[in-house]
């Protein structure tokens, strides 16, 4: 964090802890007179902003069941704010005017305490937000040590020294906010939540000094008013706290959205790298085979497997090609093929729809299958068909073939080609190829993909 970060930070974290006190410091050595109307106008604030506490603490209570286990310390804040406010000298008015009588002292030993409750569950709601690591003695030392001082104010207070107590508590308090602070900052965590959440943290206890300097004589000031004044900033402070939380979760949305496109973009470039080695393979071996029977027939395969070469280099790092590229592509590897072979292999192309796209090389794995497997260039009437159709629901691929099938469930795992291509139709189209065979019953491969834009990618 730079310099001048931290010194704004301790600046703002001063003005909030000092203003009240210092307002009324002024105005009790200027001998301001309180108003007759004062306490009712307090009274009628005081309504409005007890209404947005409940507000806050019912809409943190809900939030434990609708987002989090974290924001029960966050419902904890808001509950003990919300008592905070109440036994406060502004909540000694809303009492007094449903005819409930309080004791002052009493009130007074109240707010001590929930400010006690207040400020530790936005240390901890700190602690546990920014994953801060406290040993177990310190916690279990600085809740014990608030506790006692929180019995010594009681007990002070008869005595009209309870503001000994509160100092001690107040240098305690410091000390434990600076150890957090240090750590966080370690960690290189002071982002804006946690600023809002530390100016949270000294509007309270600036309500909390100036109510108490006041109440115990040391300030000759009514303390009216002065924890509305402050329950405003809270509001505000709380409302900037749903509004950083909110960014943070678009944010975060936003991170992983990216995140998930960045690896599938990754996982499916490595599957396609995968994929065309495993083509180039098995046409060089073809090739190799030509030459070792004919020398033309040789030279013919290594045109056409340029060719080949030459439309993938152009295609790019495209994700999809034109259906009729990938014909293109069938169409090489099929005459590599069948010049190797003494028996040629029958493929028909049933096509009558072609406008559409499709991950590059992707039906390749799947002819590629059925030439090494189907035996159908020995049988008499044996066929390799490759159709399409378009209907109101989409594009229907089929690569079929009557030939001697096989059990589909035995496919191995290490048949990268076909396992690569229906990885890449998932992450490419939302779709999954369906191979269906049966020994002596043929295969056949649908591919089912969603209705195309007009002569674009799907």
């Amino acid at each position: 964090m730079k310099k001048s970060a931290f010194a704004v930070s301790a600046v703002i974290g001063l003005v909030l802890l000092s203003v009240g006190t210092v307002v009324v410091a002024v105005l009790a050595a200027c001998g301001a007179v309180q108003h007759a109307s004062y306490p009712s106008a307090v009274r009628v604030l005081a309504i409005v902003l007890l209404c947005f506490l409940f507000l806050i603490v019912f809409v943190e209570i809900a939030s434990i069941f609708l987002i989090s286990d974290s924001t029960i310390h966050s419902a904890l804040t808001a509950a003990t704010t919300l008592g905070f406010f109440l036994s406060s000298r502004d909540g000694l008015l809303l009492f007094s005017a449903l005819g409930v009588p309080v004791n002052l002292q009493v009130l007074d030993c109240l707010f001590f305490f929930f400010f006690f409750l207040c400020v530790f569950s936005l240390l901890y709601f700190l602690k546990y937000t920014y994953r801060v690591n406290l040993s177990r003695d310190i916690q279990i030392t600085a809740f014990s040590a608030g506790g006692i001082a929180v019995a010594a104010y009681i007990i002070l207070s008869f005595f009209g020294l309870e503001i000994i107590a509160y100092a001690v508590f107040f240098i305690g308090f410091l000390a434990l906010y600076v150890l957090l602070y240090r750590r966080i900052w370690l960690q290189r965590k002071l982002d804006a939540p946690f600023h809002i959440i530390e100016s949270l943290l000294f509007s309270v206890c600036g309500a909390s000094l100036a109510s108490t300097l006041c109440n115990t004589g040391v300030i000759n000031f009514p303390a009216t008013g002065l924890c509305s004044f402050y329950t405003i900033l809270v509001v505000i402070i709380f409302l900037g706290i749903y509004v950083s939380f909110a960014m943070r979760m678009d944010r975060a949305a936003l991170r992983a959205e990216e995140y998930k496109l960045k690896y599938e973009q990754t996982k499916t470039n490595a599957l396609r790298a995968q994929i065309k080695p495993h083509f180039i393979f098995n046409s060089l071996a073809a090739i190799q085979s030509l030459y070792h029977k004919d020398l033309k027939e040789g030279d013919r395969a290594t045109i056409l497997f340029s060719k080949h070469l030459r439309a993938n280099v152009e295609a790019g790092e495209e994700d999809f090609i034109p259906f009729e590229q990938e014909l293109d592509n069938i169409q090489v590897y099929i005459n590599l093929e069948n010049m190797r072979q003494d028996e040629k292999f029958n493929v028909i192309f049933d096509i009558d729809y072609s406008d559409f796209s499709l991950p590059v090389l992707s039906l390749q794995p799947y002819l590629e299958n059925a030439i090494k497997y189907s035996k159908v260039n020995r049988m008499e009437g044996g066929y390799i068909r490759i159709s399409t159709r378009c209907d109101a629901d989409g594009v229907t691929v089929k690569i079929e073939d009557n030939g001697v099938g096989f059990d589909v469930s035995a496919i191995p795992r290490t048949s990268c080609g076909i396992r690569n291509s229906g990885e890449r139709f998932m992450i490419l189209m939302g779709v999954m190829p369906i191979i269906e065979s049966a020994p002596g019953a043929g295969t056949r491969v649908t591919i089912r993909l969603p209705h195309p834009i007009h002569g674009g990618k799907p």
